[in-house]
Order: C-alpha cells, then structure tokens, then sequence
C-alpha cells in the first residue's frame, strides 16, 4: 500500500531522494526528512484514514516511522491493547514501537514492512509480516546502507553515491533452474531481501546492521502458523464443528478485508476460491464495486461462470481479454515492474487486472492462498511432492558444460533437518507462495494498487492449520465447496482448475522464428549464458515451453537494464 526508501552514509553527505522513484507505490502522498545521519523518504497510498493524520514519516518528538502495510483491525487492538482508540493503523503501530511493546502486535491480521527510527541513539528497528507480503530489501557495505521497498530503487540510490550495482549471475543462474530466487538473493550484486518474520536493526554510531533471522533459519524453523506458546485469539477449535469453525474465521477474514475508505474489487474466476469470497461478502452485506476476470481463446475459460456469479450477487463484471493485448509489451512491462524475471506467467494476469482495476479504485481482492491452506494443489494429493525448491530447469538438459557452485538448497536438505519443523506444505508457504506474494506487491504496486488475501488471514492460517493436524478437518477444498453449497447450491465446480489463464506458450510458438525483436531477445538470454555462464546451447534444442519462458525473461530483464 505504500513505498519508503532510508539512506545512511558514514563520513559522507547524503542526497535528497527523487520524489518521482516509489510514486508509483504511493501517488497519494510524499514527504521526506532528513535527519543528518540518515534520510528517509515515504510514498503514501491513502486506503485507510485518508486525511493527512497518517501521513508518514509519522513522528513525534526524536522517533520516526515508515511503514508499509495495513493492520486491518487496528481500533479493535487499540482499545484491547492500550484502553486507546487510534485513528490508523500507522498511529497504532507507532504507539506500540513506542511503547517497545511490538510482540503484542506481531502476528495481528494485515501485513507490514517498517522502519523504526530513532534520531537521537542513530539507530532503527525494522521488521517484516511472516508471510512476507511487504517486502524489505536492502544494501549495506563500509560505508553506505539503504533500504527500501524494491531492489530496483537501491540501485538508483545507489548510483548516486559512485555504486554501480551489477547484475548478480548467480542470481540469474539459480531463476532458470529453480524460476525463482531464495535466500534472500536479488537479481542485484550486494542487494539483499530481508527474511520474512525477520527484524533488522541497525547501530550508525557501531556502523552495525544485524539481521534478526537469517533465510537457513527461516527455513528450517517451525512454521509461524504452527508454534504454540503464544495466545493466538483463534475463534476457537471446535473440534465437535470444525466446518462452522472454518467458516466464522472465514467470514472474519473477509470482514477484516473490507476495512478501507476507499471502493474494494474483487478478482473472480469462477473457481472455488474466489466464489466464496464474493458469497461471504454478500452475505456479510459488503459490497463490490467490481468483478475483474481474465479471458482468452487459446483455452476455456471460466468467464460465463464469472458472469453468472456477478448476476447472481448483484456485481458489475469487467473481463480482461487477453487476445486484444500485446504480450510482449506486459511481458516488458510487468518485468520493469517486478525487477526481475518473472516466476510465473500468472504474473502477466495480475499486471493486466490490477492496471484495469486502478482506474476505479485502489483494493483488490483475491483467492491467493487458499491452495496452501486447504491443501487444494493437484499434487498435494501425493504427501511425496511438493512446489517447493522443485527444479524447473536442468541446465544440463539444454546446455553444454554447465558448472554450478554449491547448492544452498542441496545443503539445507542434508539428513532431512528441514523437515523436523516442516512438512512439505510449509515449505510451500515459504517458497512458492512467497514468490507469489513478491509477485503481487511488485505488479499491483507498479499500478498503484493493494492486494488483500483473506486466505493468509494469521488467525484463519492458524486455526485451520490446528484443525487439520488434529484430523477433525479433512485436507482438499471439499469444506470450502460445502460452505458454498450451504449458501448457494447452483454452484458447479469445474473438474478442471483453470483460473487466470496466460496464454504465453501459444503466442510464443506463433511468434518464434517471426518476430524479430523476439528473437533479439532469446539471442540476448543465450548470449549472456555464453559469455557470462559459459553456457553453450546444445545442438538440436527445441526452445519451447519451459525454456522459452526463461530466455525471453532473462533478455527483456537484460535489456531493460542496460536502458
């Protein structure tokens, strides 16, 4: 919902921060102070308290906040909490840093990137939600540290003090094997993403800058969801009723979604997931304003269910037509939004809707997590496979002596210690759908746009989670269908999931060998893994499917850097 950037050099001046680098993150509002030892900058996207109270910096007397994110039921804590009523959820946090009273706060539904400054001891105390929807990048040497909400706007900062930030090929690397970064890696040499759930403080007088969870312990630690020794506020496991369990916290989740000043949209394929949760707020007499769906002809589509859904409950449909698109130009423009090669081709979706949907408001809901919730993958039918760490590409398959260095993950694994803590779902929920969650704030972000989960609700994540490793709820979407059926019995569920669809594989065979920016591009990828990777194509290699989709990512991110 919003973007900051601080900046901090030792025996040296800094520069004011362009007003123009996060607007996209926050066009609402942006202000700047400058403390000597540091700087700070914050963009605001107005959702919640649109007057000017909860613009930020937020300070008061030697303590300034920036902070992206929502704590939905920020009034509720207030006065549970400090016998105290609170106009935002930024004036509530504040209170509670103040306070050094943060743990109380932690794991309250919303999620948040914040940095905690304090003028006079020259230090900050930062932290980010445990599922890691807001992101916190940063990049520290002997003399310059900054941190903000996108990687790409370090290296801007950067440049300015005589640091030319490279393109990390490692990075580049690990994406066309595994279609995704981990431990903490960026596509930057030396900038660094911040584990979820982790703090970070830093000490300018010491020059010191310490993280508070390193990614080896974020993934082999007990899942958040899963730890026991805290007072959680789950509406209870009843184990006697666990489907009307699910369903309370389920219509709170929505409840707590719908906490804006603003219109609230929805994102409706048809499927299960996002069906509920335009049936919850219909009965929980909210209202959306409107129903975005996404169609194409290379495949059916879900689009006359959508219709039928948005009749039915009374909401405006818009349908996102992707045969009228140009692939290549969201292909670029999603790249520059998500600084970096993209994980999934859903991504081009998600451009695609929140761009429409910013011009009628600035929240979209989703069904974002519901398939690491309730299990609702394909595959999570065999307890053996799992989303996570899996290998998209074997470099070996396509290319001519590949040398790798040492393998992180390889080592993570060793003598299963990974899986003490983790089953393989959890290991899911922090790594694939932490790609996703990355995914979403870098594109909605890009069009000025906040996107709100009501499945990756904490209280709802927890319970759930209790009640399907005690066996009184079943693991599979068929408790989420019979909510439905309850509600609406002329649901049909579709054999097959479709969802968003992109038809980026039919467009590339129809394109590949025609068009001739398309092939710059590939030659551009291949070029790289030549000179850089000394990575030699092999003979005969059909570039299609799974390694068209790399190549062309990894040259539209090539050429996008050197512009």
């Amino acid at each position: 919902m919003c973007g900051y950037l601080f900046v901090s050099g030792r025996n040296k001046n800094t520069f004011e921060i362009d007003q123009h680098l996060l607007k996209h993150r926050g066009p609402d509002h942006s202000e700047e102070v400058n403390l000597n030892w540091c700087r700070s900058r914050h963009w605001r996207l107005s959702i919640q308290d649109l007057t000017t109270h909860s613009n930020q910096p937020y300070s008061k007397q030697d303590n300034f906040l920036v902070y992206n994110g929502e704590l939905y039921n920020f009034r509720e804590i207030g006065e549970s909490l400090y016998s105290r009523s609170f106009q935002s959820d930024t004036q509530l946090l504040f209170h509670s840093l103040k306070q050094d009273d943060f743990e109380s706060i932690r794991y309250e539904s919303g999620f948040y990137s914040f940095l905690f400054i304090d003028r006079l001891k020259r230090k900050f105390f930062g932290a980010r939600d445990h599922f890691g929807k807001k992101p916190m990048y940063f990049f520290h040497d002997n003399d310059l540290l900054i941190v903000a909400s996108e990687d790409s706007a370090i290296k801007t900062v950067a440049k300015q003090y005589g640091k030319n930030l490279l393109i990390n090929n490692s990075a580049i690397e690990h994406y066309f094997e595994y279609k995704d970064l981990h431990f903490g890696k960026t596509f930057l040499e030396g900038v660094r993403e911040l584990a979820p759930g982790s703090t970070l403080e830093f000490d300018f007088d010491n020059w010191k800058l310490k993280e508070g969870t390193s990614w080896k312990e974020y993934y082999l630690s007990t899942p958040f969801y899963k730890k026991k020794n805290r007072d959680t506020h789950t509406l209870g496991n009843n184990i006697e009723n666990p489907l009307s369990v699910l369903k309370t916290n389920l219509f709170n989740a929505v409840e707590k979604r719908f906490l804006a000043d603003v219109t609230v949209q929805i994102a409706l394929s048809g499927g299960v997931d996002s069906t509920l949760l335009a049936l919850i707020a219909k009965f929980n007499d909210k209202f959306f304003s409107r129903a975005l769906t996404v169609s194409s002809s290379s495949r059916p589509s879900e689009l006359n269910k959508s219709k039928f859904l948005c009749d039915s409950f009374s909401i405006e449909q818009f349908v996102v037509d992707f045969d009228s698109l140009d692939i290549l130009e969201l292909l670029e423009e999603s790249i520059l939004a998500q600084g970096g090669p993209l994980s999934h081709p859903h991504a081009l979706a998600i451009y695609a809707l929140t761009k429409e949907a910013a011009k009628n408001g600035k929240v979209l809901i989703t069904g974002e997590g519901a398939d690491e919730l309730m299990y609702g993958y394909e595959h999570h039918k065999n307890e053996n496979t799992t989303f996570a760490f899996i290998q998209h590409n074997d470099p070996k398959e396509f290319f001519e002596k590949t040398e790798s260095g040492t393998n992180e993950i390889d080592d993570i694994f060793s003598g299963d210690n990974i899986l003490k803590n983790n089953n393989l779902r959890d290991l899911e929920v922090k790594t694939h759908l932490l790609s996703l969650l990355r995914r979403n704030d870098r594109i909605s972000m890009r069009n000025s746009m906040e996107l709100r989960s009501s499945y990756l609700d904490f209280m709802l994540f927890k319970t759930v989670t209790d009640l399907q490793e005690s066996g009184s709820l079943g693991k599979g979407k068929e408790s989420l269908v019979k909510i439905i059926k309850k509600f609406f019995d002329q649901y049909e569920v579709d054999k097959e999931k479709i969802g968003f669809y992109v038809p980026f594989d039919e467009w590339f065979n129809k394109h590949k060998g025609l068009n001739q920016t398309l092939e710059a591009i590939i030659k551009r990828a291949l070029g790289f893994f030549r000179d850089e990777l000394k990575w030699k194509l092999k003979e005969g290699v059909e570039i299609e499917n799974k390694l068209a989709w790399a190549l062309v990512n990894i040259g539209i991110f090539l050429d996008l850097q050197e512009r």
